[in-house]
């Protein structure tokens, strides 16, 4: 990995995680009341959050593309990364397929959304919750699918999603967001597997 892959994932990393915070504490406003200054606040953050968005993809589209990004080392880190900065005792299962094709995108996109993903679906985990993660392939594309247990649910997780269904459809990817009503998470992303050349 070149230095300047290693500066833009740690940026990647940085900012990915300034947006987790942001959005966490957009939650806990609204949790405060209705009041239209709580409100107005929870708006600004929110407002904030997908400024956040809009930058890391400009950054990550305004360097030369690197490399098509590999799957597995990005998504064991980024796991590792988060669980590591929840604070709390969880049980974590890994399903996770070696060997998938490299995904069309550069890594700095593929690591801020799985980041992402995996912020959105642990950030009411409880302690001793639990967290699965599972990658495989079907058909063109690399599949990634995060199940969680969080009691009281997330509020408004579709709309703290848009984000990062806009930021994946941006290289051809799709994101999927859906709770059962009983405080299941889950959190699918589709990233398009890279064309292999001919030459």
């Amino acid at each position: 990995m070149t230095q300047r892959e290693t500066d833009l994932e740690r940026i990647t990393s940085l900012l990915g995680q300034c947006l987790g915070r942001i959005d966490e504490q957009a939650y806990r406003l609204q949790q405060l009341g209705d009041d239209d200054e709580d409100f107005a606040a929870a708006e600004t953050f929110e407002e904030a959050a997908a400024t956040l968005q809009e930058l890391i993809g400009s950054l990550l589209h305004a360097g030369e593309r690197v490399d098509d990004a590999a799957a597995d080392p990005i998504v064991r880190r980024a796991l590792d990364e988060i669980i590591g900065e929840l604070g709390v005792p969880v049980v974590v299962r890994q399903r996770l397929a070696t060997e998938l094709p490299k995904v069309a995108c550069t890594p700095g996109q593929l690591a801020f959304a799985v980041q992402r993903a995996l912020m959105l679906a642990v950030a009411q985990i409880d302690a001793g919750g639990e967290v699965t993660v599972e990658t495989r392939r079907d058909g063109d594309n690399v599949l990634l699918e995060i199940e969680s247990t969080c009691p009281a649910g997330v509020q408004h997780l579709s709309e703290r999603a848009l984000t990062l269904r806009a930021f994946v459809a941006e290289f051809g990817g799709a994101c999927q967001v859906d709770t059962d009503g009983r405080g299941r998470i889950l959190i699918a992303l589709e990233l398009p597997v890279a064309l292999v050349s001919d030459s």
